[in-house]
């Protein structure tokens, strides 16, 4: 069960990693992401601007949360926590009817869909799930050959998740 819990650790750790690379690769790629989060959100400029800044803070924390061993369930709790308030704000808008470009991961002109509310929920159970195990672990020591099993499924998981409107479209 530790490579399960290590392995929910750096799927999330690793997609949070994508989502900041790809909202902060440049200055107009972070003002995209701040009119989608205010037009998602339904909020003005000024509240777009705060949410956005505090949705890069989170992930930071998170994902350096997720790498160290010793706060690793905090950042567990705190990936599930955000991923619901995303999962909300997703399902809310698509509600309203919003066709806004979904920018979780930086440059998609793709409008939200129901797969990116999906894709949150999804997550956020990974992270509960992975808390949850994680609880009942009493070690954390780690064989190299797990971790070379756990490696490329991770790496699997997070590109088809962070490519998730390339894949949908690939299946329609």
């Amino acid at each position: 069960m530790i490579y399960l819990v290590l392995s929910c650790r750096y799927l999330l750790g690793g997609v949070f990693l994508v989502s900041l690379v790809g909202k902060l690769r440049s200055r107009a790629a972070y003002s995209e992401f701040v009119a989608a989060t205010g037009a998602l959100l339904g909020v003005v400029d000024r509240t777009a601007r705060w949410a956005a800044r505090a949705t890069v803070a989170a992930e930071v924390v998170i994902v350096c949360a997720l790498i160290a061993e010793p706060v690793a369930r905090a950042g567990l709790g705190l990936a599930a926590l955000l991923l619901g308030c995303f999962t909300v704000a997703l399902t809310r808008a698509l509600r309203r009817g919003s066709t806004t470009p979904c920018r979780c991961f930086g440059a998609s002109t793709t409008p939200i869909r129901v797969e990116h509310a999906m894709r949150s929920a999804v997550l956020g159970s990974i992270a509960l799930g992975g808390l949850l195990i994680d609880l009942t672990l009493a070690t954390h020591r780690y064989e190299l050959a797990g971790i070379a099993v756990s490696v490329p499924a991770v790496a699997a998981g997070i590109l088809l998740t962070t490519r998730l409107d390339d894949v949908a479209d690939l299946l329609r």
